[in-house]
């Protein structure tokens, strides 16, 4: 029974490995292609990133004056 089990996780180990080598990926290692988006344009750069971290940092407050306001 214990053979069964060893020989069951080898088997899952190496498919799991082999679909890992067999990746259909493939990067290329060119400047400003290793990012998830662009900042080609620097003002539109600038106007994203403003509004993501204004963004995050307001959020707090602003759920907060949200639930005061809603429990007077």
């Amino acid at each position: 029974m214990n053979t069964v089990i060893a020989r069951s996780a080898i088997r899952s180990r190496s498919t799991i490995l082999g679909n890992l080598r067999r990746s259909d990926y493939h990067f290329e290692n060119v400047k400003g292609e290793n990012m998830p988006f662009s900042y080609k344009s620097r003002r539109a750069f600038a106007v994203k990133m403003t509004a993501f971290c204004g963004l995050g940092f307001a959020l707090p407050f602003i759920s907060s004056y949200w639930q005061l306001s809603k429990s007077q």
